[in-house]
């Protein structure tokens, strides 16, 4: 941080989508995360370009702490509306898989960014499960792993010498031993395949040749992963058990979501999303090969027709064709 009491970080990216201007509450509350993997600030950044989360901090492995959403603006970490509202989000990279562990600089720097907000905020002396509180309180989740867990200790216990030191005017003494592992692996760190099927799901790794160059030589075991989690083959040679003719149908009746959910959740089974679009918009009795050109009054006046269907069913439909409904809607009220 340039400077703790005032809150000023290392590095500013301020996200421009992805969380919410102003505040529904009154910041009382710390949330813990952790990235399930190494993420610099500029990483989490670009995941949250498409992956609708954010958190106010992000601290490296090397110490460094970047804010990405500003603490009068609620960011989307907590996966609960009024924790959102009413707390800072910190996001921790690991340095170690398998299990999930920080660094020694993240868990200094996060503990005295978690003092440096307990002060600057008057939340008062940090106490876990009082002002400070892991992801995991809020939503069905793991996060924040070691945070919560093996280092959960030597985390607060910092945070609590960094807050005395602060509101005292001067720093505290070093910890006496570094945080490590209790036996440091011979070997090199095995390498949680789950939690990496789990971020190419939330398309963290891209898709086709840029996941497969990301992933090297776990690629085939995490495809599989993926599969299975999706329902498709378990075996990564083999080709998808539905037919595109199948999937466009699932499509349509709602299955695989809509607009960038519907793509990333598609080409993660390992389907080609414009070949499924396009079969789904033939379906619809849409022009899959020039859909540039079909307008929002287009689309609305065969709404009108009868096209569409009505009530619920109207709503996939037009979802399902790749249209946004309220818009979609809001023109045919104006036509009537």
């Amino acid at each position: 941080m340039k400077n703790w009491d005032l809150l000023e970080a290392d590095e500013n990216l301020i996200l421009t989508k992805h969380f919410t201007p102003g505040r529904a509450g009154t910041i009382n509350k710390i949330v813990l995360h952790h990235n399930a993997g190494n993420l610099t600030i500029q990483g989490c950044y670009n995941v949250w370009q498409y992956r609708e989360a954010s958190a106010h901090y992000q601290v490296q492995s090397d110490g460094r702490v970047g804010q990405l959403v500003w603490d009068c603006d609620t960011a989307w970490h907590a996966g609960d509306a009024n924790a959102n509202a009413t707390s800072i989000g910190i996001e921790h990279a690991d340095h170690h898989a398998n299990p999930w562990l920080i660094s020694d600089e993240c868990l200094e720097n996060g503990a005295h960014l978690v003092a440096a907000l307990c002060k600057y905020y008057k939340l008062g002396r940090p106490q876990w499960m009082k002002n400070v509180f892991p992801h995991s309180y809020f939503s069905a989740t793991e996060c924040p792993a070691s945070i919560a867990g093996s280092q959960n200790a030597a985390y607060m216990k910092r945070a609590q010498e960094w807050y005395d030191a602060m509101t005292k005017g001067n720093t505290p003494a070093k910890p006496a031993a570094p945080s490590k592992p209790a036996s440091k692996p011979a070997s090199k760190p095995t390498t949680n395949l789950n939690a990496l099927a789990d971020a190419v799901i939330r398309g963290e790794y891209g898709n086709g040749d840029e996941r497969r160059r990301r992933l090297g030589g776990n690629y085939d075991a995490v495809m599989k992963i993926v599969n299975q989690k999706f329902g498709a083959s378990s075996a990564p040679a083999r080709p998808a058990k539905k037919s595109v003719d199948t999937i466009a149908q699932e499509v349509i009746n709602g299955a695989w979501g809509n607009g960038d959910d519907r793509r990333r959740r598609l080409e993660a089974a390992g389907y080609n999303f414009n070949e499924v679009q396009n079969v789904v918009n033939r379906k619809l009795g849409a022009a899959s090969a020039r859909p540039s050109r079909v307008t929002l009054d287009d689309v609305a006046r065969a709404v009108i027709r009868g096209d569409y269907g009505n009530g619920d069913e109207r709503r996939r439909r037009i979802e399902a064709a790749g249209y946004n409904y309220n818009s979609v809607q809001a023109r045919v009220n104006q036509l009537l």
